[in-house]
């Protein structure tokens, strides 16, 4: 048996018979994982302890588990925990598109996959929507991240290099497919289901350059893309805009 030490972002979690959590957390080295967190809720009041205060969204913490060999679950036991140093105290829209961000994450990752790049895209992430002050700010953080994750899957979107390998041109309009790529749009038939976007604002997305008017169609092709592998469940946390 190996003792094992993880920072991690708490993704999601239910309660669990009288005082205990089913969570899934972020980390660096595993990916993905879902853990049993033990004596963290209190019986009587059905509330948090003081020290389940610390399993909060946007909270580094630091977990203890100890990692057993030919075990029939995916499930891990945590030994301990403490509160790191770096918290994000998102509020209102900031706050939920950083739930957004976790349920895309609970929902798409693999569990036990390292992810030491796209964990520090988190990060990021958070830390850049706790400077947002317009919807339009918040919006550019969610392309970026919704991009990153998607390039963490091996799902990378060409953005240059058309469905025939010609190069994008930026003053050219295209259709985008999550299958195939982009499609000039003079060769496409009217009533396609790509998403009609400027090979300018595909430059610009896989540059990672900023241009506002681009945000609308950006959304639209990565919701797009994202789609594919979310199935027909909504995304929950893109209620709470409304």
């Amino acid at each position: 048996m190996m003792d094992i030490s993880q920072p991690a972002y708490l993704l999601h979690s239910r309660p669990y018979r009288e005082t205990s959590i089913l969570a899934t957390l972020l980390t660096p080295e595993y990916g993905k994982v879902n853990a049993v967190i033990r004596g963290v809720r209190s019986a009587s009041r059905k509330g948090k302890t003081q020290k389940g205060a610390i399993l909060q969204p946007f909270q580094k913490v630091l977990f203890e588990w100890r990692e057993k060999p030919n075990r029939a679950s995916d499930l891990i036991s945590i030994r301990a925990f403490e509160a790191m140093h770096l918290r994000f105290p998102l509020e209102g829209e900031s706050s939920f598109c950083g739930l957004y961000l976790n349920e895309l994450l609970y929902r798409l990752l693999y569990g036990g996959v390292s992810v030491d790049a796209l964990f520090s895209d988190y990060e990021q992430a958070l830390f850049a929507l706790l400077k947002t002050q317009t919807r339009n700010e918040q919006a550019w953080v969610l392309r970026q991240f919704e991009f990153q994750l998607l390039e963490s899957l091996g799902l990378n979107l060409n953005c240059e290099m058309d469905a025939h390998n010609q190069t994008i041109i930026a003053e050219r309009d295209y259709h985008f497919y999550p299958e195939i790529g982009a499609v000039p749009a003079e060769q496409e038939s009217a009533g396609g289901s790509g998403v009609l976007i400027s090979g300018a604002c595909l430059q610009r997305l896989v540059n990672k350059e900023y241009c506002e008017p681009c945000l609308a169609v950006w959304k639209r092709l990565l919701r797009q893309v994202l789609s594919l592998y979310l199935g027909n469940k909504p995304i929950l946390a893109r209620q709470l805009f409304k």
